[in-house]
């Protein structure tokens, strides 16, 4: 199966690049004095987190974040063009976001909120297609109830299918420290190992809508099964690394109980749903809908108030 760049590769080919410069020469005038492996290996991970934020995340361009809180209760809200509900486009020089009719990806059925959808097309692959949602600055994962979306797609590597990216910060200081990243390929057992047993979604079929839970709470625990990669896993094989290393979102809470989704600024949410950011010669052609995204908005004080809104892709 066609590899895209997710994880293992680009942070593997970081960790190359940071390992060659360091091997070129004694560490630049004004530098501190090298440590032992331990120190070594958390300035390398370091290193490799700026380095993705560098590929996946501009400078911030001073924007506040609007205060714009979910409803309350169940609702449905029809997003059809940029900049509304709180979702942004945001695309590479070779990436399209439209919102458009669905006639032609899935031959069996139409998007589960028809006639429209999120379209994402990426070609060359190293480039991207996003959408963004700056609604949801400050919530906590744990406080989180739903996440997930339908998917179709008419065209890819062999592996990548339309993900979510979410920025997150983990101790309240608004600064990213980690981007984690939800695949629809890593929710089985043969590629997702462990985790993706637990997770049991897919397999990924092309030219199908299939739904992607991303949290998959299970009903006697309470537990999120889903899994996910982290860009600032410990080294490479290390838990919640890419692949079979995939940890579950309750075990990454479990490392950082008050990871938060934050926005980059007022115009680059936290929440994204993507497609590209892969090889140069790959194609990227997919849809998204019914993305939903459930909170409980005083949960972390000890107070329910459940707001879980699915966003509805039509044409304008």
């Amino acid at each position: 199966m066609a590899r895209h760049w997710s994880g293992y590769s680009v942070l593997a080919g970081a960790a190359l690049l940071v390992a060659c410069e360091q091997a070129a020469g004694p560490a630049p005038k004004g530098a501190g004095p090298r440590g032992g492996p331990q120190t070594e290996l958390v300035q390398t991970t370091t290193d490799l987190m700026q380095q993705l934020l560098l590929k996946f995340e501009p400078v911030s361009d001073g924007t506040l974040t609007l205060d714009d809180p979910p409803p309350f209760g169940n609702t449905i809200h029809v997003v059809d063009r940029d900049n509304k509900d709180a979702w942004k486009i945001n695309v590479g020089t070779a990436g399209m976001v439209t919102f458009d009719n669905e006639t032609s990806c899935d031959p069996a059925a139409a998007p589960p909120l028809r006639p429209g959808a999120l379209h994402l097309v990426v070609f060359p692959g190293d480039q991207f297609a996003r959408l963004r949602d700056t609604r949801y600055h400050r919530t906590y994962l744990r406080d989180l109830t739903r996440l997930d979306y339908y998917a179709c797609d008419e065209a890819n590597n062999g592996q990548q299918w339309p993900y979510i990216i979410l920025d997150i910060d983990w101790n309240g200081d608004n600064v990213i420290d980690d981007l984690i990243f939800f695949e629809p390929a890593y929710q089985n057992a043969a590629e997702g190992g462990a985790c993706g047993t637990n997770s049991a979604q897919g397999p990924e079929v092309l030219q199908t809508w299939q739904r992607w839970d991303a949290l998959k709470v299970d009903p006697n625990t309470g537990d999120f099964l889903a899994c996910y990669w982290s860009g600032n896993a410990q080294g490479s094989m290390a838990m919640c690394d890419a692949g079979s290393f995939v940890c579950s979102l309750s075990e990454y809470i479990g490392m950082h109980p008050d990871a938060a989704i934050v926005n980059v600024d007022g115009n680059r949410g936290g929440v994204q749903v993507v497609h590209g950011f892969a090889d140069p010669l790959n194609t990227f052609d997919g849809w998204v809908d019914a993305f939903t995204i459930g909170k409980d908005i005083n949960g972390s004080s000890g107070q329910t108030n459940n707001s879980t809104v699915t966003y509805d892709f039509q044409k304008p």
